[in-house]
């Protein structure tokens, strides 16, 4: 297949918009369940082939459980929409990444979150949402433990973009260690 420099640019551009869109994470299930907190707000610079300039704002959904006993891990759930618009079609499951979670609060740390992808394909001028990412994280002190999204790597059309948070990133969920 013969690609042109111009849908090599192209396709780095869209990497670049949907690698923006992946700074996210997420937590999800677990013993009680917690309802999905609201999306946070997080910036990310980003650097790699075509990666976009400035400081890029991603909405990310964290769900975790509300609550586990001490030693016990919780499972959880990410997903993230960008604000920036593809430049072309992107087919379903093309975009992949992980992102890192910091744990703070009673905990300390950090664990990957990996899965992240398009489920559906994303029509030229829509932005991206990527879900699937999930982390698991062992809790071993008893107290309110708080999720945060971290650094995260988008991979598409063969093209990794690394993002890094810009300033601190918000507290997304959290969740309550029991005693045992």
């Amino acid at each position: 297949m013969n690609t042109t420099p111009r849908t090599h640019r192209r396709r780095t551009a869209v990497g670049a918009a949907l690698v923006t869109v992946l700074a996210g994470a997420g937590l999800g299930l677990g013993a009680p369940q917690a309802t999905a907190a609201d999306p946070v707000s997080v910036g990310y610079t980003c650097t790699g082939p075509g990666a976009p300039s400035g400081v890029q704002s991603l909405q990310v959904t964290m769900t975790a459980p509300a609550s586990v006993p001490q030693g016990g891990n919780a499972d959880l759930s990410i997903s993230v929409v960008t604000q920036l618009t593809v430049p072309i079609d992107v087919a379903a499951g093309s975009v992949t990444g992980e992102m890192t979670v910091n744990l703070g609060g009673a905990g300390s740390g950090s664990v990957t979150a990996t899965g992240f992808t398009n489920p559906d394909a994303i029509p030229s001028g829509s932005t991206a949402t990527l879900t699937g990412g999930t982390a698991t994280a062992q809790l071993t002190t008893a107290g309110t433990t708080t999720f945060a999204p971290g650094d995260a790597a988008v991979h598409v059309f063969g093209v990794t973009v690394n993002c890094t948070v810009s300033g601190d990133a918000p507290v997304a969920a959290q969740t309550d260690v029991t005693s045992s």
